[in-house]
């Protein structure tokens, strides 16, 4: 990346960059990282206050995986579970297929593919950016700073309260609802529903092994289940060291009442409509629904694609930049 006064990743004069990240989610975390240990001095402003630990569990590519491993992160050493194979359910529970993968994952992937709870990978994360063991120096982490306008040419941004501060570069990781891409030229989009929204919820693997109905469900280590239907789904996976199995019960918004506006990751679903929406997929899926307690709820969202995603000193990543889809969805 070439700015006015840096060349190659440093100033002019060699010293290193001072970079402001706005968001310390995953996508912001990983950038700082990655900074701190090429020796740039990082500072992320978040506006929560990180207390709260938001969604369920997520998958981890084996590209990806070999990224966190090369940042210095083990995956497995916070509780990741290899995916080893995927099984296929028609609704009604008749078996389609299972696919073993855990011969592909040793010949074909250079890194395994990994299942992790979102929690545990960004708590890993936090602490590898600012713990002061490691590479570089330690990251600068503000909560309760919210970013509310970038000003790209001169690489400052203004907080919530006024304050404004300077630096080299500027991130925007600040997410789906991202305040700071608007300052890319016309970057300045709004979210919207992809018309599918999914249910979170998380079940001790023990209470699905001590019932009858759901225990066959786990007779294979590391699998990931879908239960198919023709315009939604079921999806179930193990993480936390396989001590909990993940579900994602994704289905037509138009049957459940979900805002896409605002952050929606807490939001609670109503268990009654779970269990009627997914009723046509027989009494075993029926058996895993009526264990969940509170179920969360939000919408899938899409956006337009950006026009860029540089923009003189300042950059977006991670959903601020390009918001995807489940690739289950």
């Amino acid at each position: 990346m070439a700015l006015n006064g840096v060349v190659d990743g440093t100033r002019r004069d060699g010293r290193p960059l001072k970079v402001l990240i706005a968001g310390a989610g995953i996508g912001g975390l990983c950038a700082a990282i990655g900074l701190r240990q090429q020796g740039h001095e990082v500072s992320i402003y978040e506006r929560s206050r990180l207390s709260q630990e938001t969604g369920a569990a997520i998958h981890l590519a084996p590209n990806c995986n070999g990224l966190l491993q090369r940042l210095g992160m083990d995956p497995r050493a916070h509780g990741s579970v290899e995916l080893l194979g995927l099984t296929n359910y028609e609704p009604s529970g008749k078996l389609r297929h299972t696919t073993d993968l855990s011969q592909i994952s040793r010949t074909m992937w250079q890194h395994p593919w990994d299942l992790i709870h979102r929690a545990h990978l960004h708590t890993a994360l936090k602490e590898l950016a600012i713990s002061p063991d490691g590479k570089g120096t330690p990251v600068q982490l503000h909560l309760h700073s919210s970013v509310e306008t970038v000003h790209p040419e001169q690489a400052s941004i203004t907080l919530s309260d006024g304050r404004e501060v300077r630096g080299d570069l500027v991130i925007g990781a600040d997410g789906v609802h991202s305040k700071t891409r608007k300052a890319i030229p016309g970057g300045d989009l709004k979210p919207y529903s992809s018309g599918k929204s999914a249910y979170r919820f998380l079940l001790p693997t023990g209470q699905l092994a001590a019932n009858e109905q759901t225990k066959d469900f786990l007779e294979h280590k590391g699998h990931l289940l879908m239960w198919v239907g023709a315009d939604r789904r079921l999806v179930m996976y193990p993480c936390a060291g396989g001590t909990q199995m993940n579900f994602a019960a994704i289905h037509p918004s138009a049957e459940t009442d979900v805002t896409a506006d605002g952050d929606a990751w807490q939001q609670s679903g109503e268990k009654a409509r779970l269990l009627q929406i997914f009723e046509s997929f027989g009494e075993n899926v029926a058996a895993i629904l009526n264990m969940v307690e509170d179920p969360k709820i939000w919408t899938l969202l899409d956006m337009d694609k950006m026009p860029h995603f540089v923009h003189q000193k300042f950059a977006v990543l991670g959903d601020a930049a390009h918001p995807f889809l489940p690739r289950e969805s």
